[in-house]
């Protein structure tokens, strides 16, 4: 049959097959629809842009999310939401994307409640992260996953200056995009057995940034409302992380609003913050830093009746305080994580020729001392780090080595909390490494368009839209439908089954049940990893083991505490 009349009848087949349904919730009734899986062809229920908070506009900007008021009318969630919170646009200089008002969720349900039968399914809620400063939850669809009978939720909430900046320093008002995220999941504690959801079995899941996020509710009473946890390339230990300081960020913030001439940082436009709030660093400070500077991030908090994050990740792993060792992790990287923050270098490798006279670095460390670049310890690591990853000279030849050695700067946090856990004996913890190349690594395919050249691996957040339905790859899934033996089809329907099958039972391959695959829990022997690729297979932890070993070292001759003490040249 020719592809586009596949495309005709598909579009056709879900909008004869869509009706309304209703459910009732705490806040009143919600009118849904239902859609059809883009693979299988599957019913399910689709309740799209349901609002969990307030919006967080006008007297609420800056402000914790404040719960919903109830609506007198049914409300309408049978339009396609894909809005995302307000957030620089990563593609057009000095333009916006999204809005203030985005705390909505998108939930999608393989079944509603029966009234002669009582079998509430898992619930999985996804949440998209990338580089603390987008996210666009919302473009990613349920189909893959429903096909396996579980729930999806996705979230929006507040990112960067609209969720992170503190603007008066004596009130609680601090966090408020991580407490977004820890309102949405009491809506769903709240509400989704109306759903068809168990209330009990809700497995969080978050990529890039938002599994950085998600990691940090580890720490706060937030985590008794999950009880497993899927991390995709981020992790606690980030560089970015808990690096801030807050008077700095606002001061700056609001000189650039003056200098525009906003005199009132509450009362300037979305446009204008967003535009003031990327010019919180300049270049020095960031070389003198060696860590990825970025404004408006998590913080510790005050304790108070209304904090969340009261505690630093090295108190918290210090072992005097208690984790909950019951809660299953998967947990999981990408060959070569930096493909996409490194596109500059890609299309124009000649850029590496600059680092041949000075070698300008970044360490992977969330904590530990900073040097001035211009200072004799910081060539001495300079030159420590080229002998790991550049023996023979920088130059446009060397761009592997470039992609490993930043690949390397995103995997250490990751392999570092994978590694913590492991030693305070945490509860079963399933690692798996993204190696696929396919027709659906769209974060490879974007970063190397209209380049001449070839990169191995798969990019940080390339094994998404094997998990999820990607919005913008729909008329190639279509195509898919009936290539059962496609080598996509067989990844996407195995990728959905692990991520499912952990999340009704911890285990990605439970026993009893048929498994191609046996993929055990990782061991402090470091092995048990899977290589997630062509043929899929466990290996050791020897590559990442041989990196996390050279950065330590790195890390207790230059930068934790007592090596600072010993160097004069430091800041």
């Amino acid at each position: 049959m020719d592809e586009s009349w596949v495309f005709v009848l598909l579009i056709l087949i879900v909008k004869i097959t869509c009706y309304e349904v209703e459910v009732r919730v705490k806040q009143g009734l919600i009118v849904g629809t239902t859609e059809a899986s883009v693979l299988e062809g599957k019913r399910y229920y689709a309740f799209y842009g349901v609002p969990y908070a307030r919006p967080p506009i006008k007297k609420l900007r800056f402000k914790d999310p404040v719960t919903p008021k109830k609506w007198k009318y049914p409300y309408d969630a049978r339009a396609e939401f894909h809005g995302a919170c307000a957030q620089p646009h990563i593609v057009q200089k000095h333009a916006k994307y999204g809005n203030e008002d985005c705390l909505y969720l998108n939930i999608y349900t393989p079944q509603l409640p029966k009234a002669d039968s009582y079998n509430l399914k898992p619930v999985m809620v996804w949440i998209h992260g990338y580089a603390f400063a987008s996210s666009f939850s919302h473009i990613y669809g349920a189909d893959f996953l429903l096909d396996n009978d579980v729930l999806l939720v996705t979230v929006t909430h507040r990112i960067g200056v609209f969720g992170f900046l503190k603007v008066n320093e004596t009130d609680t008002h601090a966090n408020m995009g991580l407490k977004d995220i820890v309102m949405a999941l009491k809506w769903i504690k709240r509400n989704i057995d109306k759903f068809n959801g168990d209330k009990t079995k809700v497995t969080i899941m978050g990529s890039g940034s938002a599994a950085t996020f998600l990691s940090s509710l580890l720490m706060t009473k937030a985590r008794t409302l999950f009880s497993k946890m899927i991390l995709q390339s981020g992790a606690l230990f980030s560089p970015s992380y808990f690096q801030r300081s807050e008077s700095f960020e606002l001061k700056t913030l609001a000189d650039n609003l003056s200098k525009r001439g906003f005199k009132n940082v509450l009362r300037a436009s979305t446009d204008e913050i967003i535009l003031a709030s990327q010019k919180i660093f300049n270049n020095i400070e960031l070389l003198n830093f060696q860590r990825p500077l970025i404004p408006f991030m998590p913080t510790i908090e005050l304790k108070s009746n209304k904090s969340l994050l009261t505690i630093s990740p090295e108190h918290f792993f210090s072992g005097r305080t208690k984790l909950n060792s019951s809660m299953p992790l998967l947990i999981g990287f990408t060959s070569q994580e930096s493909i996409a923050e490194v596109i500059p270098f890609l299309h124009n490798p000649q850029y590496l020729n600059m680092f041949k006279q000075s070698f300008k670095f970044m360490v992977p460390f969330s904590d530990g001392c900073h040097y001035d670049y211009t200072s004799e310890t910081y060539e001495r690591i300079a030159m420590a780090i080229k002998k790991e990853y550049f023996k023979d000279g920088i130059s446009e030849k060397s761009l592997e080595r470039f992609v490993k050695y930043t690949s390397d700067l995103q995997k250490y946090p990751v392999y570092k909390f994978i590694k913590t856990l492991l030693q305070l004996k945490f509860s079963k913890m399933f690692v798996y490494k993204f190696n696929y190349v396919g027709k659906f690594n769209t974060m490879k395919a974007n970063s190397l368009a209209g380049a001449n050249l070839a990169i191995k691996g798969a990019a940080s957040g390339d094994e998404l839209c094997y998990i999820l339905k990607c919005e913008p790859m729909w008329e190639n899934y279509v195509l898919l439908r009936n290539e059962t033996s496609n080598r996509d089809t067989v990844l996407i329907k195995q990728m959905a089954k692990w991520w499912t099958d952990f999340a009704k039972t911890g285990d990605p391959t439970p026993a009893g049940q048929p498994n191609k695959y046996y993929w055990p829990a990782t061991t402090t022997k470091g092995d048990s990893l899977m290589l997630i690729g062509k043929e899929s297979k466990l290996v050791h932890f020897a590559s990442e083991e041989k990196t996390y070993k050279f950065w330590n070292s790195i890390y207790d001759k230059y930068y934790k505490k007592e090596a600072c003490a010993k160097v004069h040249d430091e800041l």
